[in-house]
């Protein structure tokens, strides 16, 4: 099933429920200037919301947010811009104007895929949003937002452009999932290991803490407020469970990781996160990394121009999470059918016998049937060098055993891929249509892979139980075997892989699977 532009980019535009003005200045700190709401919502907090620690390191941004009242939980985003008036090279601060302007959106009402409520982060409203800010910036009148609140609550709502027409599909690629293709290329082959994670519901925080030092840093980077929000955005809607698979009916929660977008120390003094099993969101604030019971793993985006996106347990902090080689295959070829694309291992397995130049890697590549000149022409080197695990020696052994045994015709090509390019997406990518329908065509193939998981576990939980239907327990163990886990795409030697595939099954299949074993054929006899 590939999922529609329209499921995914939904055009229905958001009723505005609330519009404010918080300005801070280095004397009396943060302060909301102006506010109007619809149904006099408490906008408390929000303030430090549309103004996270670190925005003043840009000149501009965008910042997405949710705010809970009343046991409802509304989303929205905020436009930040500063205003320097100094004359000489020395920065006053105090001469210093820093402004936000956000609105939030009323929550969907009806029956919708959760997803569309994800993005109801007010994007079709950001140009006259940030056109109001540029222009309150010069006379600092209050008059214009009340202008804008009625342009976005009353008539105003007419003069966003018709669907389809070109001016609406410019405007749409400013939905969160306009920024797919930058989120991929800063997570790179993380981006597996993550939506893994998302999948089995742990908690991730994304850091975007900035030490640039001197200097603004320029929209767009890969350490921007935005393309933080929209990552959260984008790991939910790549592991929501897909409409069409059905499953024992489960909490809501487990449908899905809840993006929060923007949090920070503010929160920590309320129950908000709580609420939010398996949440998604983001913050500048360093210190919230050493909260270890605040969330499950860590993305961290690079603070320098030098560094890389880093995964992290919450508890190891430092011992980087890597993607699986396996991985970092399957998202190269995802890579490749972007729009405008051209350009932790234990005991024996910490012995890396693999380098960049490894005269093993070329044997690698054919054993997980893939050809060697998979990289791409302009793949930054970390991807492979530092994000993805080198091979350890127990894989390798294995890996060859199979090889020689087979004469050299056992691989992972034979086991159907649901990342496997599309070709008649390739044909053309002229017009932003086809972007948007590009976009979505990357988000099916990962609600494909989960699905292809989920069958392939639910068909063989269907056979142990059958086969243990006269014994009298109530839950079963489960066995699963080293083709099991190539089935399922993924990789049996990695520690990791086998942990979530415990995780996956104990979540979702818990009323009847009690404990899951997995078997790795030869592996105990020698290493």
């Amino acid at each position: 099933m590939s999922l529609t532009s329209s499921e995914t980019m939904s055009y229905q535009t958001s009723k505005v429920a609330a519009l404010f003005l918080v300005k801070f200045d280095s004397k009396s700190g943060y302060k909301m200037v102006w506010s109007k709401t619809s149904s006099n919502i408490s906008l408390d907090g929000l303030e430090y919301k549309a103004l996270p620690s670190g925005v003043h390191e840009f000149e501009t941004a965008t910042v997405y947010l949710t705010h809970e009242w009343n046991g409802k939980l509304y989303y929205g985003l905020a436009c930040f811009r500063q205003l320097d008036l100094n004359e000489n090279e020395e920065t006053n601060r105090d001469l210093v104007r820093m402004y936000s302007i956000g609105i939030l959106l009323e929550p969907i009402k009806g029956k919708f895929w959760k997803p569309n409520e994800f993005g109801t982060v007010g994007w079709e409203h950001f140009d006259a949003v940030q056109e109001t800010l540029l222009e309150f910036l010069k006379d600092e009148d209050l008059l214009r937002l009340d202008t804008l609140y009625q342009n976005l609550t009353g008539n105003g709502l007419l003069d966003l452009p018709k669907p389809n027409s070109p001016h609406a599909l410019n405007t749409m690629l400013r939905h969160p999932l306009g920024k797919l293709s930058v989120a991929l290329s800063a997570m790179g082959p993380l981006t597996f290991p993550i939506y893994k994670a998302a999948l089995v519901r742990k908690r991730l925080l994304i850091f975007n803490h900035s030490s640039q030092g001197s200097g603004m840093i320029q929209e767009p980077c890969d350490r921007d407020p935005e393309l933080c929000g929209a990552m959260a955005y984008i790991i939910s809607l790549l592991s929501v469970i897909p409409k069409d698979v059905n499953v024992e009916p489960l909490d809501q929660h487990e449908l899905y990781s809840q993006p929060l977008y923007n949090v920070g120390l503010q929160d920590m003094n309320t129950k908000y996160l709580e609420h939010y099993p398996g949440f998604i969101a983001s913050t500048s604030d360093e210190i919230l990394k050493y909260q270890k019971n605040l969330y499950d793993y860590a993305i961290v985006m690079p603070s320098t121009d030098a560094e890389t996106c880093k995964l992290v347990a919450s508890d190891k902090l430092d011992l980087p999470i890597r993607a699986t080689f396996n991985d970092y295959t399957k998202f190269l070829k995802v890579y490749k059918q972007l729009p405008n694309e051209g350009e932790n291992a234990t005991g024996d397995d910490t012995s890396s016998i693999r380098t960049s130049n490894s005269r093993f890697s070329t044997l690698r590549f054919d054993i997980y049937g893939e050809s060697s000149n998979i990289k791409l022409d302009h793949e930054p080197s970390w991807w492979l060098d530092e994000a993805t695990s080198p091979m350890s020696w127990r894989e390798y052994i294995w890996l060859a055993f199979a090889w020689f045994a087979s004469a050299g015709t056992t691989n992972r090509a034979t086991t159907e891929n649901a990342f496997s390019e599309n070709v008649e997406a390739e044909e053309t990518r002229e017009s932003m249509q086809k972007q948007l329908e590009q976009l979505t065509i990357i988000v099916s193939h990962f609600h494909k892979l989960t699905k292809k998981w989920f069958y392939l576990i639910d068909e063989i939980v269907c056979e142990t139980v059958e086969d243990r239907a006269n014994d009298l327990v109530s839950r079963v163990t489960l066995e699963l075997t080293h083709q099991d886990i190539v089935d399922m795409e993924l990789d049996p030697y990695s520690s990791e892989d086998i942990e979530f595939v415990r995780e996956f099954v104990i979540l979702y299949w818990d009323t009847v699977v009690e404990n899951v074993e997995i078997g790795l054929g030869f592996q105990g006899l020698c290493c």
